[in-house]
């Protein structure tokens, strides 16, 4: 595991036009699996964002390594953002 989070290419072309009220529509998917104790690699598509691959692992008191931030952190830092 190089980096925690990983861009793999370019972001594609944005989504369609907003409708009348403004709105887009945005679909994103993930691909996880785990590979180790609580380690878990995910990759990231759609929306108007690049394809990104992430790692997410659990403390060790949790039984994981310790080598990624765990899932909360994941979605802490969306809510933040």
């Amino acid at each position: 595991m190089d980096q925690i989070v990983k861009k793999l290419e370019e972001a594609p072309p944005a989504p369609g036009t907003p409708d009348a009220q403004g709105r887009r529509t945005i679909t994103l998917q993930v691909e996880a699996e785990t590979v180790g104790r609580q380690l878990k690699h995910a990759i990231i598509t759609g929306g108007s964002t690049s394809p990104f691959e992430a790692y997410c692992d659990e403390g060790t008191y949790l039984g994981g390594d310790d080598s990624a931030p765990s899932p909360l952190a994941y979605f802490s830092l969306g809510v933040a953002f």
